[in-house]
């Protein structure tokens, strides 16, 4: 695992204006004492201790872009000296407008020092704040101490008095980590010169988002050896951090399984070897393998190409781990094209994460494509294990040659295609009301008629939704093509090509709607029967 430790000081910023909570005039309220008037809050903002930078959040805004108050918030304010407390309650966070629950009241004209507090969760009866759990949300400790004139409002500047821990995974593997833990102090006293832990332990972290984790601990020098850890188990040791400061952000980055190469175009002609690729968001170039078996991780990424085959597997056997929700798109070829002889495997952490591919123009989503005219490229061998997979074919307009959703073009050849622990939605075309491809298996060309079918194996509780374009010429809804010359050995069929289907599903559907025309399960000696 590499450790690569490093902190950047953030600053802690949400000023929120809001209006003053008294009379409109000095007087004498009902029931006290002669002169006493409500402390007036004119403005609280949140700020940082000197030296420090913004913290992304006190309370997280709806796109996460700011760190604001969130209606509801209540705050304590005493008197330097005074036992008694007021409490101030925000009613919104827009406007920052602001009510007392329990008004603080002046005794006397004179100036006098004050100090306000707000704690998430709130402290309990002991004055102790839990931290042990910030999986739900963060917990903070904030304060403000200002100079009160009598009758004039008063400005209340919060500032941190926790410090922040953000935890930034990549790597491989990050996205199989599913907790990680900080280990500071469960539980801690605001004592008014600093933040005092009262009993050390491991804090789980809040997820941010798929790789980042967060927490506020306890400030502090001196860190404990084992100060990270991942899903409950495994240690990462960090050096470099030697303490922990309140009002800031402390962020550490994990390579957590093998480091990744992002893709780019200056690399993305040539993915070879065994090397660890990886793109996210969008991509708008062909990505080429030329040999070996390179790992392509596309995270929550959006490829697609305006020409060619957005995924092409020129040589080698690549495996195309899928993490998150991500999609593959040509407009004019297939969407994943891997030649003869090879074998591209497409795999997921769980069918949670899920590929959606499109080919076009007379490309298979997942398969062979057009060359020319009733001229189609042979494909190699497709294993889908362990994800979902939605696959579309498509037919040429020009020429009318088609792709099966996964399989074969025009009339060429494919290798074998492996389901196993998937679930696959793949969709075969319709070239009305002439020729339909089936959703798993072979194309059909502009001329003639396809002359194989490739082998199917789906095995260990797969769900496979197989759609056939149409039911010309009786197309199969794995296996062969049909065309309204009926001169195939189409059969509005399963027709696995010799391959073989146990403890799995097949749902049958004619054309891109959800109405099932036949449900057939599979056990595990690959008999089958209609529901």
């Amino acid at each position: 695992m590499k450790r690569n430790p490093f902190f950047i000081i953030i600053c802690l910023v949400a000023a929120l204006l809001l209006p003053a909570c008294s009379q409109d005039e000095p007087g004498t309220p009902a029931g006290e004492a002669a002169g006493a008037l409500p402390l007036q809050i004119g403005r609280v903002s949140l700020t940082v201790e000197p030296g420090g930078q913004p913290q992304k959040r006190v309370a997280e805004s709806a796109d996460g872009s700011r760190s604001v108050w969130q209606a509801g918030d209540v705050f304590q304010v005493k008197f330097d000296g005074s036992d008694e407390a007021g409490t101030y309650r925000i009613t919104d966070a827009v406007t920052g407008a602001v009510e007392a629950v329990t008004p603080l009241y002046w005794q006397d004209t004179e100036p006098a020092g004050l100090t306000a507090r707000y704690t998430a969760p709130p402290a309990s009866a002991d004055g102790t704040i839990d931290l042990g759990d910030q999986t739900a949300g963060l917990a903070y400790v904030l304060r403000a101490m200002a100079d009160a004139t009598y009758g004039q409002p008063v400005t209340l500047a919060f500032a941190h008095r926790l410090a922040k821990v953000r935890v930034e995974l990549d790597g491989t593997q990050a996205r199989r980590v599913t907790q990680v833990e900080v280990n500071n102090h469960t539980r801690c006293r605001d004592d008014g010169d600093a933040v005092v832990g009262t009993q050390a332990g491991w804090i789980q972290m809040r997820r941010a988002d798929a790789t980042t984790w967060e927490a506020n601990v306890v400030p502090g020098t001196t860190l404990p050896a084992e100060f990270i850890r991942l899903n409950a188990t495994t240690v990462a040791q960090v050096s470099g951090l030697t303490g922990l400061a309140a009002g800031a952000m402390h962020i550490i980055a994990l390579t957590v399984g093998e480091e990744t190469t992002p893709i780019t175009a200056d690399n993305c002609s040539n993915l070879n070897g065994t090397g660890n690729y990886i793109v996210s968001g969008g991509f708008g170039q062909t990505i080429t393998v030329t040999g070996g078996s390179p790992n392509i991780y596309l995270q929550d990424a959006n490829i697609n190409v305006g020409s060619g085959n957005a995924i092409h597997i020129k040589d080698g056997n690549p495996t195309i781990h899928v993490q998150g929700t991500s999609s593959v798109s040509s407009s004019d070829g297939a969407g994943i094209y891997v030649a003869p002889n090879n074998t591209v495997t497409i795999t997921g952490d769980s069918r949670d994460d899920q590929l959606t591919v499109r080919g076009n123009n007379g490309g298979s989503g997942i398969g062979g494509y057009v060359i020319s005219s009733n001229n189609g490229t042979a494909c190699g061998n497709i294993t889908i294990s362990n994800v979902t997979v939605i696959s579309y074919g498509s037919w040429n307009s020009m020429s009318g040659d088609m792709a099966a959703g996964i399989g074969s073009a025009v009339g060429a050849s494919c290798g074998a295609i492996v389901i196993e622990k998937a679930t696959v939605h793949a969709y075969g075309a319709l070239f009305d009301p002439i020729e339909a491809t089936p959703a798993i298996g072979c194309g059909y060309p502009m001329s003639g008629d396809p002359t194989s079918i490739p082998v199917v194996k789906i095995s260990n509780g797969s769900d496979v939704h197989a759609h056939r374009g149409g039911s010309v010429g009786k197309t199969d809804y794995i296996g062969w093509a049909g065309s309204m010359w009926n001169g195939t050995a189409a059969n509005s069929a399963i027709n696995l090509g010799g391959g073989t289907c146990t403890n799995s599903t097949i749902y049958c559907y004619t054309g891109n709607g959800n109405n099932v025309d036949k449900t057939i399960v599979y056990d595990a000696s690959s008999n089958a029967t209609e529901q």
